[in-house]
């Protein structure tokens, strides 16, 4: 006997009529489990897509805070600011006189 003998031999599936059709309860259960998954997969979402401020414009509230500042604050600052955002850069020559020199003029 081959497969196809014996799949021809099976009696067909059978399932009440009314756990075939699709109802208005089949459909608030889909919509209930849809609205749970959106709830448990809203904060993962959220992290990924939430606003992230620029370092640009961090920078530029860090500069604005930092202009009316004491002259030896606002050197550090500024000295702090580029650190951070650069750790590779050097600082120029006259900021660095300025910083490490009491009475070097600072521009």
């Amino acid at each position: 006997m081959t497969p196809q003998e014996l799949a021809a031999q099976l009696a067909p599936v059978r399932l009440p009529g009314g756990f075939a059709a699709f109802g208005w309860q089949d459909a608030c259960a889909v919509l209930a489990l849809g609205l749970v998954t959106g709830l448990l997969l809203s904060p993962l979402l959220r992290l990924f897509t939430r606003a992230r401020p620029s370092r640009r414009l961090g920078a530029r509230a860090e500069i604005a805070r930092l202009r009316g500042a004491p002259e030896a604050l606002r050197l550090a600052g500024l000295a702090a600011l580029l650190r951070r955002l650069d750790p590779e850069a050097a600082l120029p020559a006259p900021t660095r006189r300025a910083l490490y020199d009491p009475a070097s003029p600072a521009d």
